[in-house]
């Protein structure tokens, strides 16, 4: 005897279904609860709930376990589709389509009261539909960010350091999305609209089918329902299916062990302390010099104009910064390294623990590797080649008291005499006679005044652009004061008349070699002229 038709029954879900369901709400539950008490740690409801679990370490391991059997379920759930669509061809009922989009509108116009009839819908109708893909959306946006957060070390190897806060921020807003979702949409839809027990039971009510399927209904009573395959076709699908399938599933079971356990942060090297606070706010404090010794090291020199870091900082430069600081932005280097107090200059001819202070004027002199370069004069560090000469001021700036300091800074004193330790070394005469336009013509390799082995090549123009007359406070046609012969070494006066023309037209009447007084051997070749530039009769 059949059932009357308002009690009949229709199988809606298999028991493996089920079970998957129950899996999924356990699951999703307590990721929901031990996240958004972590999210919201400063509400007194869920400091409360964080310690009734046994510490914020413990709502951790709960929320991370969760997480792992979410992951797997996902996994089992893929796999179940592929065997599905695959082995037994079945339909794919979940695909949205273009009906679904005017089940919806004729959904809604049946509730304004525009439509008489509600629409007719297949086995899943247009509102699972989205709450499936809902959930699809969010576990890939869940499963993503919550690997970032709980392997932020690995991640920050691969990825700028920003990603972590952006990771976070995902992770709890597609949180607080996905629990409204289940509390408004899907708990009115199957909990408070009519009370669904599909789910627990397998069943549909024929009048459930009506309201919710009416077109899967009408398909099943006119018998239209997909054939499974015959056993012979099921089997020899299953011999292609099982091999191709199964290693991926076991490589992707083994991905998710090695992901969730292969990091150890420094979190965990520090033993659980089960009387800290929850969430401990950190004190606004001023900073002082050995606040910051445990913490980051102290920025020596000002910041401003230097903020790129990677020139002086990068690796093999000046001053490398640590392995594990490679690829962080320069933005992030302020986050823990903050401006200390800038050191004053050292003395002349002292060291300072920044980089050195030019000590001599630099107009004229903008390109530094004329003496500084590799065989220079001052030849600079092995890791300073290739830099522009912008680069050099950017770090090394002008000697207190050296002319073009910048404003406000001390100047030269009009009767300084002794160079700056370090500068170029004074001239000890005048420079405005023809004798001196060429200046080999003294300091030449084997003159009297050889110049470093390093200064051959130099023109006179390089000579006179960083070696200066010595001021003495006589004035000079130079616009500086030219030395007394006692400022540098010795030149022995004439001692006669040189108004003669015995004695002013040829000097070596008497000074040459094997004469009564010999002219060193680093005069053989000096003329008349060259004599009397540097001899003056004495007295005269």
């Amino acid at each position: 005897m059949s059932q009357p038709q308002h009690q009949q029954e229709f199988i809606r879900f298999k028991l493996a279904q089920r079970i998957e369901h129950i899996v999924l709400i356990a699951s999703f539950s307590t990721l929901a609860v031990t996240g958004l008490i972590q999210k919201y740690s400063l509400n007194a409801f869920c400091d409360w709930l964080i310690r009734t679990l046994g510490g914020i370490e413990t709502t951790r391991l709960i929320h991370h376990s969760a997480a792992i059997v979410f992951v797997l379920q996902t996994i089992y759930h893929f796999v179940l589709m592929a065997y599905k669509v695959f082995v037994q061809h079945s339909e794919l009922t979940m695909l949205p389509g273009v009906k679904d989009a005017f089940d919806a509108l004729g959904e809604l116009s049946y509730n304004l009261g525009l439509a008489k009839r509600r629409p007719v819908m297949p086995h899943y109708n247009y509102a699972e539909k989205m709450e499936y893909w809902a959930m699809i959306w969010g576990t890939v946006v869940m499963a993503a960010t919550g690997f970032m957060l709980w392997n932020p070390v690995f991640i920050t190897r691969l990825f700028p350091g920003q990603v972590i806060p952006a990771a976070k921020a995902a992770h709890g807003g597609e949180a607080v999305l996905a629990v409204l979702a289940i509390f408004v949409w899907h708990m009115y839809s199957v909990h408070l609209k009519r009370f669904n027990t599909a789910m627990w039971t397998g069943k549909m009510s024929r009048v459930e089918m009506e309201e919710e399927h009416g077109a899967e209904l009408a398909r099943l009573e006119q018998g239209a329902v997909r054939p499974l395959p015959s056993p012979a076709v099921l089997r020899r699908r299953q011999r292609v299916f099982v091999p191709v399938v199964a290693p991926i599933a076991l490589l992707l079971i083994g991905g998710v062990v090695w992901l969730t356990s292969f990091e150890k942060t420094s979190i965990t090297t520090v033993p659980p302390q089960s009387t800290l606070p929850v969430f401990a706010p950190l004190p606004i404090a001023t900073w002082t010099p050995s606040s910051l010794t445990s913490v980051a090291v102290a920025i020596p020199h000002d910041v401003v104009g230097k903020e790129q870091c990677d020139t002086c900082h990068g690796q093999g430069q000046i001053k490398p910064y640590p392995a594990d600081h490679v690829g962080r932005p320069n933005e992030s280097c302020q986050a823990c390294h903050k401006p200390g107090p800038t050191s004053t200059p050292a003395p002349a001819g002292q060291a300072s623990s920044g980089p050195q202070d030019i000590p001599h004027p630099i107009v004229g002199r903008e390109k530094c590797e004329m003496c500084h370069a590799a065989g220079g004069v001052k030849p600079m560090p092995a890791d300073h080649q290739g830099r522009t000469n912008d680069t050099c001021t950017g770090c090394h700036k002008l000697s207190p008291g050296i002319s073009g300091t910048p404003e406000g800074a001390a100047t030269p004193s009009a009767d300084v005499a002794t160079p700056a330790a370090g500068s170029p070394k004074a001239i000890p005469h005048d420079i405005t006679g023809d004798i001196y336009k060429d200046c080999t013509t003294c300091h030449g390799a084997g003159q009297l005044k050889p110049f470093p082995a390093n200064h051959a090549g130099y023109t006179p123009d390089i000579c006179t652009s960083c070696h200066q007359p010595a001021q003495t406070g006589s004035g000079t046609g130079t616009g500086q004061a030219a030395a007394t012969p006692a400022a540098a070494a010795p030149i022995l006066p004439a001692n006669h008349d040189l108004t003669s023309s015995v004695f002013k037209d040829n000097c070596l009447t008497c000074h040459g070699p094997d004469k009564m007084k010999p002219v060193p051997a680093t005069h053989s070749s000096y003329t008349v002229d060259t004599c009397t530039t540097c001899h003056k009769a004495a007295g005269g």
